[in-house]
């Protein structure tokens, strides 16, 4: 049921699976490397070891599609990875939608090449407490924990930290179970073992397929806003025309390829888009909501 916190090494290895003719670097076209940029939050409870290991496939592959060798570099966040994106130190770089609203507003030349679709096509976060329980806000939850499955993504992490804004720092302090997926953190709410969890919309409606008698017992504390879908982006005039058209397209057609379909329904994601034609409205919104972080404090959001 937790299975989207392996999206960030799919997006990697379908970026190189799709790759028929590589991305050349404008100031090296005979370069023969694509590197993607990726922010460390993205693999929160994530051995590296294990990314290596996801990866391997996808890189013989397009070694065998196009002689061409790709590569992957982690930064410690967003400001980090545009920055890297700038000295033309990565070729593409993979955003959660609302830290990519914060970047572009420093560098307008970052612009999505195609924006990744969850299934469900929702990106939101829920706070659940049992039926039953007293608890009507977040001040209630007092000294108690806000129970957290392993990989909970950054914009789960940062609607909780602007729930908790005016709270003192122990209370509804967020706790990362990390040996309990999304389905066990609802479970210890649904059996008073937790008072409150922290998930994902998309998984509490799994939860309500898999055990509706179950998802009685629970309600909805609070809902966050819709956030901008994640994109994968590249610096305006840093790839040439032929290889942004190649990639595109590449990425698009995933869902059709033999090897890409069973890969996205593996990981939770219906496929790349184009973004959508109100992706800058959509990120103006959630910078209002969600003020810019500061560069230092970045790597920080949604500390535990």
């Amino acid at each position: 049921m937790q299975r989207t916190r392996w999206i960030p090494a799919l997006v990697f290895g379908m970026i190189f699976s799709v790759l028929g003719t590589p991305a050349s670097r404008a100031d090296d076209p005979g370069t023969n490397a694509l590197t993607v940029g990726m922010v460390k939050g993205m693999f929160r409870d994530v051995q590296p070891a294990l990314l290596k290991v996801l990866s391997r496939p996808f890189q013989e592959l397009m070694f065998s599609k196009s002689g061409y060798s790709g590569d992957v570099a982690i930064l410690s966040d967003a400001y980090a990875l545009a920055d890297a994106m700038q000295q033309k130190k990565c070729d593409l770089g993979v955003f959660y939608g609302f830290e990519y609203a914060w970047v572009k507003r420093e560098h307008p030349d970052l612009v999505p090449l195609v924006v990744t679709v969850p299934t469900g096509r929702t990106i939101q976060a829920v706070v659940v407490v049992h039926k039953e329980s007293e608890i009507q806000t977040l001040t209630d939850i007092g000294n108690g924990s806000v129970v957290m499955p392993r990989g909970t993504k950054s914009h789960c992490l940062a609607y909780l930290d602007k729930l908790r804004t005016g709270l003192k720092s122990d209370a509804a302090k967020p706790k990362t179970l990390v040996s309990k997926t999304a389905e066990d953190v609802l479970n210890s709410v649904v059996i008073c073992e937790e008072c409150a969890a922290l998930v994902e919309t998309t998984a509490l409606s799994g939860y309500k397929v898999l055990h509706p008698g179950a998802f009685k017992q629970l309600r909805i504390l609070n809902e966050s806003e819709q956030f901008p879908l994640s994109v994968i982006a590249y610096k305006k005039g840093s790839l040439t025309p032929e290889a942004v058209a190649k990639l595109k397209e590449g990425l698009l057609e995933a869902h059709r390829a033999p090897a890409g379909k069973p890969l996205l329904l593996l990981w939770n994601l219906k496929g790349f888009e184009e973004a959508p034609a109100d992706y800058d409205a959509q990120l103006e919104e959630i910078s209002k909501a969600y003020p810019p972080a500061p560069r230092t404090a970045t790597a920080q959001s949604g500390r535990k």
